[in-house]
């Protein structure tokens, strides 16, 4: 099969590679007919992940199963498929906590050895261990594009949502309008909020958010973001944060945006090192959240989307086959204008 494999730092190419076959009885293996490209994706490839060199990349992916080892019951051959980014058994301690993005036996699809020596999402086959735990059908109508998010982004900017916001009618700010903060912002009415602020410096980012359900959107590049939640809110700021961005502006933003009492969700992984001004946070009772996506909700959102009460496809700026992928991951990481997540089709 083709497959991205990443042999050094940032030295990754599309090369053939032996199938995936079925280890253990609850194994499935997936022919894959979409992924996309992650901001994940560049940290594992800068080396901010410490996984050794030598596997194949990606964790998101959507497909058909292909084969089921013997002990699989919930699902057959040619059944439309979404997988978590992070695999889960649900039988360890941590899962029986719903603490499944740290399932003990798990790990995290493309991301080497240290994440579990899983294959990656960037191929034609991946193996799904786990399979009636983890992998969740395609509802009818459902398209990849849609199902797609759910493996990882949506899941994510949910999760984020649901630590930020502690009550109905609350204003959220949500710095940052890359894929999971767009997702935040889509996710953000099913907890009653009444207003949502979107802060990027990108023009072509914040129309973006405007579409997925942001109120206002406000270019910190050239405009006072302090000043107008302030104006926004009375005075009083925003109630609920979510950090998508992880950088020094959006952090050093967090004690002048936030209201008294508010409560912060940092979703993003920052590059290196961060400074908190914890005795300011402290004197307003902020409080902190940190933490990776919730991916057990999965059956949920596809439910959602499939009553049309989300549609997280305009996250997917562009769509690419999977002969271009090694050229995608280039204007991935260098940030090519108007690029906010490919969607490339497999097969």
């Amino acid at each position: 099969m083709r497959q991205v494999f990443v042999s050094d730092a940032n030295t990754y190419a599309l090369v053939n590679g032996p199938d995936p076959t079925i280890q253990a009885p609850g194994d499935v293996i997936v022919k894959v007919t979409a992924t996309t490209v992650c901001s994940s994706d560049v940290h594992i490839l800068a080396g901010h992940m410490n996984t050794p060199w030598g596997f194949t990349l990606g964790h998101e992916f959507v497909g058909v199963v292909h084969e089921t080892g013997p002990a699989v019951q919930n699902l057959k051959t040619g059944d439309r498929v979404v997988a978590p980014a992070a695999p889960w058994c649900g039988s360890c301690p941590t899962c029986r906590r719903g603490q499944f993005q740290k399932c003990e036996r798990g790990g995290i699809f493309g991301s080497g050895a240290a994440f579990g020596g899983l294959g990656g999402a960037h191929a034609e086959f991946v193996r799904v261990p786990w399979a009636d735990a983890c992998l969740s059908r395609i509802p009818e109508g459902v398209s990849d594009a849609q199902a797609l998010t759910v493996g990882d982004i949506l899941s994510a900017g949910w999760t984020a949502v649901k630590n930020a916001v502690t009550a109905p009618g609350q204003t959220l700010v949500v710095f940052g309008a890359g894929p999971v903060g767009l997702s935040a912002i889509h996710t953000a009415r099913l907890y009653g909020t009444a207003r949502v602020i979107a802060v990027d410096t990108l023009p072509d980012r914040l129309d973006l958010a405007r579409n997925l359900g942001a109120d206002h959107a406000i270019d910190a590049s050239r405009e006072d973001t302090t000043g107008i939640v302030a104006d926004l809110t009375g005075g009083r700021g925003a109630e609920a944060l979510v950090d998508a961005a992880g950088v020094k502006a959006t952090i050093d933003s967090w004690e002048a945006v936030a209201a008294v009492g508010a409560r912060v969700a940092m979703i993003a992984i920052p590059a290196g090192p961060v400074e908190l001004r914890l005795a300011a946070l402290l004197q307003k009772n902020v409080s902190l959240w940190m933490g990776l996506g919730d991916l057990g909700h999965m059956d949920v959102f596809l439910e959602l989307i499939a009553a049309g009460k989300l549609d997280p496809t305009p996250i997917f700026t562009e769509t690419v086959p999977f002969d271009r992928i090694e050229r995608v991951i280039g204007e991935f990481i260098a940030g090519k204008p108007g690029l906010v997540k490919p969607l490339v089709t497999v097969g």
